[in-house]
């Protein structure tokens, strides 16, 4: 039982760690959305990927992100999520998709950022006596110098590739409450059957083990928590889809990202392992004791 119970509480401690974003991203991505809120150009122009360089109308695009800008330094930055895609053979390029929380004085603001990685650098730290000093963009990554040896330090080179900026009004995070107004009684159904899923597990496991002719109950009763198939909700807007391929324990999900923006997300998964024990029971040579 502890080797079970133990890696199920470090997964579950793994889901609750803050997201980490790709260190040299993350530090190109604050660099770049200062430079904006500042209006520095030359620092932007220096900052800009390929793509987006030649788009005709990237200034403009980046002056209607600079003016929603407060013109006071923020008080805090969050990291919100980050995700790291890698290249396809089909796919797109690979790129670093961070978004952050800006609180300023009187406002807040989600700013969404995707970079590329376009090559390697080398940084030697400044010191009382010699400023820091950079390579040029290299293709390809140097090696690094030997553990405790110092000198000079390897970071991956990134530029933006695209940035928006959406500000967080009261309206916006009432809206996203889940007590909000204006639910339709066909989201409070929905809700009511994903609550009632896990119910139903676990009074089938129940029912299971009190089946003394049933061969196998501690397997039937683990079976009983398992469903596949899940059906999602969009919370505030009532927009639902379906993944048939989901495999989800217990049945029922509830769930809010990080953002102000992000909605509530109620899920549940067919309880396909219940209704088979429930079948099984319902066998004539299999009974529930009393």
């Amino acid at each position: 039982m502890i080797r079970l119970v133990v890696p199920l509480i470090l997964l579950i401690l793994a889901g609750c760690a803050p997201p980490r974003a790709e260190l040299d991203a993350d530090r190109m991505g604050r660099l770049f959305i200062d430079a904006v809120q500042r209006g520095d150009w030359p620092a932007i122009d220096r900052s800009l990927a390929p793509a987006l360089e030649a788009s005709p109308d990237y200034a403009q695009r980046i002056e209607n992100v600079r003016v929603a800008f407060p013109a006071d330094p923020p008080w805090s930055i969050r990291l919100l999520s980050s995700r790291q895609v890698l290249p396809g053979a089909k796919g797109p390029d690979e790129r670093a998709e961070m978004q952050y929380l800006y609180t300023f004085a009187e406002r807040r603001a989600v700013i969404d950022l995707a970079v590329v990685p376009v090559g390697w650098r080398t940084v030697v730290p400044a010191t009382a006596r010699t400023p820091r000093r950079e390579s040029a963009i290299l293709i390809e990554k140097p090696e690094a110098p030997p553990p405790g040896a110092g000198g000079y330090e390897v970071v991956r080179v990134y530029k933006a590739l695209s940035m928006s900026y959406t500000e967080v009004t009261n309206e916006d995070t009432a809206a996203q409450a889940f007590w909000a107004p204006g639910r339709t009684p066909g989201q409070w159904l929905f809700l009511g059957m994903a609550a009632a899923t896990p119910v139903f597990m676990l009074w089938t496991a129940v029912r299971v083990f009190r089946a003394p002719a049933l061969e196998g109950r501690v397997l039937w009763a683990l079976l009983c928590l398992a469903g596949a198939g899940t059906a999602w909700m969009d919370w505030t807007s009532g927009v639902t889809g379906f993944n048939p391929l989901s495999l989800r324990l217990m049945g029922f999900g509830l769930e809010k990202g990080p953002s102000p923006l992000a909605p509530w997300m109620v899920s549940l998964t067919i309880p396909v392992g219940a209704l088979l024990a429930s079948l099984r029971l319902a066998m004539p040579r299999v009974r529930t004791s009393p």
